[in-house]
């Protein structure tokens, strides 16, 4: 199927662009014991055309609030998945940028729901991090890797952004902190692909 094979190649290019910036690579991270504890993202932004997209990733868990999510609930919506530690700096700097463009799109009536999955933190320090930030939307709870898996491996970097089609199809992911002007354009490009969407 050439939308496969296309999408495919898209992943590869993405993946040894990666690999191949001096020091930011898992491998290279890891070999540096700098003992951050976690590996960052090298900032690739991944966008994927319609057809490209042939990887769906179907999301559900228990928010911090012990409350039961599911993307399912907002099929036909664009689902922005962010994933966070309060442990991670990158995702501490690029906090106020996802609180805005979330408020933004929420106050302009845009079909776009936010979610985070968090990792390898408390509730209580999850909680804590989503008052101090004043963060407009749910996370999900970590819960031993098992809602991260769903993820399918294209989360492995703290933090990552990704963005998800109405049909729940990965249309572009951030591998790495993600500022509000990238984070909106992305999403403004994805809204603009949408079935119904003013041309």
């Amino acid at each position: 199927m050439p939308a496969r094979v296309l999408a495919a190649a898209a992943l590869a290019t993405l993946l040894l662009a990666g690999c191949s910036d001096g020091g930011t690579s898992i491998n290279d991270q890891m070999r540096q014991g700098d003992q951050k504890g976690y590996v960052a993202g090298d900032g690739t932004i991944e966008a994927l055309a319609p057809e490209q997209r042939d990887t769906t990733i179907s999301l559900a868990g228990t928010t911090l609030e012990e409350d039961p999510w599911s993307s399912a609930d907002h099929a036909g919506e664009v689902v922005v998945v962010n994933v966070w530690g309060s442990w991670c700096g990158p995702c501490v700097a690029e906090a106020p940028d996802l609180e805005r463009v979330a408020t933004d799109l929420q106050k302009a009536g845009e079909p776009v729901q936010f979610v985070g999955v968090n990792v390898r933190d408390t509730v209580a320090n999850a909680l804590a991090f989503q008052k101090v930030h004043e963060v407009p939307y749910p996370s999900l709870q970590d819960d031993g890797g098992r809602t991260l898996s769903q993820l399918q491996g294209l989360a492995t970097a703290r933090p990552t952004t990704m963005v998800l089609d109405g049909q729940g199809r990965l249309a572009a992911r951030v591998n790495g902190q993600v500022d509000a002007s990238t984070l909106r354009g992305l999403v403004d490009d994805v809204l603009a692909d949408e079935p119904g969407a003013a041309g």
